[in-house]
């Protein structure tokens, strides 16, 4: 009876187990996974004090919305004009976020809180656009707006997250030292918008503010600025619409501006010279680096030894900010340690250059091995001394260009002797026969010389140097070079004739390809290919280039002086123009391409193509 008793219990549990199992499925079964994703991004319900408030004088504003949000890059994002010293404090309180001033406000003054893009949604990160909050500390709200766009001075392109700073005060130095009467950020496609402005005349800046201290650091930070103030005016503008029944409608409306204010970018050229390193890379090298290229009147004195011959090559760069000096006495490179007295110009406190003196203590070490077993190895048995020789670079590839020469790049500076050493030959039928070169030793690179040569297209050369032949300045001789070739033919390049009209004195015409990596600020890099100067209006020919895409630049080089000039805002200076032609033009081997080029017409490569001649 007890087990039976007890066999009916564990049935009737097992079957209410399993029925109550099936039931939850059944119903788990009547519910669908998910939903349908949320995409309505979050709604104000109420501002306290509402937005547009007059006479306001509280210490915080609240704003609700109609679920939870979220705070994206708020930092970065929120702005308050006029800006305020200490910034407000914006804080998140599920579904309201609070806006507390950490500052005095300015009297008789129209506010505007600018949140941008940075409210979105809980769940979905839905944005809530771009959203502004005003209020008046007087009785009226200011409405007048300035618009426009901030474009990078060199590549023309819109620049995303620059301020735009305007200042009732004109001095040319308020951008730097005080903070703006009202301000704006620009969006992706550079566009700003200042609105709530007092009738007033306003200085216009924009500065990619890195530090955020809504100021401009000079040769730091980039700067663009108008060469006038503006007025913002506020005009009463009629509109004639077409309704669906064929009748006409007059509309008045109210229209803000000047709406196209347009600011070049651009980061100043630095001026402030000073030496920015000294050290000893090798025993007989010395290395001197500058801040900015240009005149410095460098000059070296060695301590503790007296000499009465020269002690050293100099080797400089192009623009003199890095000076080499190859130790030529042995007595000196030997030392380890090396002091020496350094006279060059620096920029004093009045931002002038003025002669500077300076010592410097250099210190050489061998660099010893550290594996003691190896070293142990070394001494036991007879170890060869290494041989090292002169190094030499030549810049020869498999094929060589019709309209370049050969660049040797010797590791260090050489006696002269020796020369002669260096052969060229053109192969004939199968035998290879001397071919005639000029040898040139580059006016500023002491180690590099040059091979001019007048290439026959689709010859095969070789290059030779026999080995211990070129001796340095100490005694090291070179290794064998030996390097064989072929050169371009004629059809295996295309050219570019452009057809350059309406410039204005020397423009400088650059053609460039892009690089496949970008800079540190985003920007994509490119290489100048070849440039040429035509004076205003004329044609510019580019040869010899090899298949590929090509952009074209033109430079309004206003100074003459062969480049571009970025420019200098307390000198009121602007960044020389840019135009560049829009598109990539497509060269082809054995084609030449016919392309106008009008430095004043806007226009799309769409609007013309370049006619191909084979």
């Amino acid at each position: 009876m007890k087990r039976g008793r007890l066999f009916t219990g564990l049935g009737i549990y097992a079957w209410m187990v399993f029925i109550g199992v099936a039931v939850y499925s059944c119903a788990n079964k009547g519910y669908p996974e998910g939903g349908p994703k949320d995409v309505t991004p979050p709604h104000v319900v109420e501002e306290r004090p509402a937005s547009y408030n007059r006479n306001f004088d509280k210490k915080s504003v609240n704003i609700y919305f109609d679920e939870f949000v979220q705070l994206k890059n708020v930092n970065e994002k929120f702005i308050i004009s006029p800006p305020q010293a200490r910034k407000p404090k914006v804080r998140l309180r599920g579904k309201y976020i609070m806006v507390e001033f950490q500052d005095s406000l300015r009297p008789e003054t129209t506010y505007s809180l600018d949140f941008a893009d940075a409210i979105a949604d809980n769940n979905e990160g839905n944005p809530l656009g771009y959203y502004r909050y005003v209020f008046s500390t007087g009785n009226t709200i200011d409405t007048l707006e300035l618009s426009g766009n901030v474009v990078d001075a060199e590549t023309n392109e819109p620049v995303y997250n620059a301020y735009v700073f305007i200042y009732r005060n004109q001095a040319d130095s308020v951008p730097i030292t005080e903070l703006p009467d009202y301000m704006a950020r620009t969006d992706s496609s550079g566009f700003f918008r200042l609105t709530n402005l007092r009738q007033d005349d306003y200085k216009v800046v924009a500065v990619m503010d890195e530090n955020r201290d809504y100021k401009y650091v000079p040769e730091t930070e980039q700067i663009g600025f108008l060469d006038s103030v503006v007025r913002p005016v506020m005009l009463e503008m009629t509109r004639t619409d077409t309704l669906s029944d064929d009748s006409i409608v007059t509309n008045s409306y109210l229209a803000y501006g000047p709406n196209n204010l347009f600011i070049r970018l651009f980061p100043e050229e630095p001026t402030q010279l000073y030496m920015t390193n000294s050290e000893r890379k090798q025993r007989e090298l010395l290395y001197f680096t500058f801040s900015i290229p240009g005149r410095n009147d460098f000059e070296i004195e060695l301590l503790d030894t007296v000499l009465h011959t020269p002690w050293y090559l100099t080797e400089q760069s192009a623009g003199k900010d890095t000076v080499k000096l190859w130790l030529t006495d042995s007595s000196v490179y030997r030392k380890d340690t090396l002091r020496f007295k350094l006279s060059y110009l620096k920029t004093d406190s009045l931002h002038q250059k003025s002669p500077h003196t300076d010592t410097v203590r250099l210190v050489f070490e061998e660099k010893r091995t550290t594996d003691r077993k190896k070293r142990k190895q070394e001494e036991e048995t007879d170890v060869k001394p290494v041989v090292t020789f002169l190094n030499v670079a030549a810049s020869v590839a498999s094929e060589q260009d019709l309209n370049r020469g050969i660049t040797l790049e010797f590791d260090k500076p050489l006696t002269g002797e020796g020369l002669d050493s260096i052969k060229l030959f053109e192969k004939v039928d199968t035998v290879y026969q001397p071919v005639a070169f000029e040898l040139k030793r580059d006016s500023s690179r002491l180690r590099f010389y040059g091979l001019d040569v007048d290439w026959k297209p689709e010859q095969e050369y070789k290059l030779v140097i026999d080995s211990a032949r070129i001796t340095d300045i100490y005694g090291q001789h070179n290794n064998k070079l030996e390097k064989k070739f072929k050169v371009r033919g004629v059809e295996s390049y295309g050219k570019i004739i452009l057809h350059v009209q309406e410039g204005e004195g020397p423009v400088i015409v650059q053609l460039y390809k892009w690089e496949n990596k970008k800079a540190e600020n985003g920007r994509q890099l490119f290489t100048i290919v070849d440039e040429k100067t035509v004076d205003g209006t004329g044609d510019v020919v580019f040869d010899f280039l090899k298949a590929g895409k090509y952009g074209v630049r033109a430079v309004f080089d206003e100074n003459g002086n062969g480049k571009w000039d970025t420019g200098l805002y307390l000198k009121k200076v602007q960044p020389e123009k840019i135009v560049y032609l829009p598109g990539e033009i497509n060269v082809r081997q054995n084609f030449d391409i016919d392309q106008e080029f009008n430095l004043k017409i806007p226009y799309t490569r769409k609007d013309k193509k370049p006619e191909e001649k084979k």
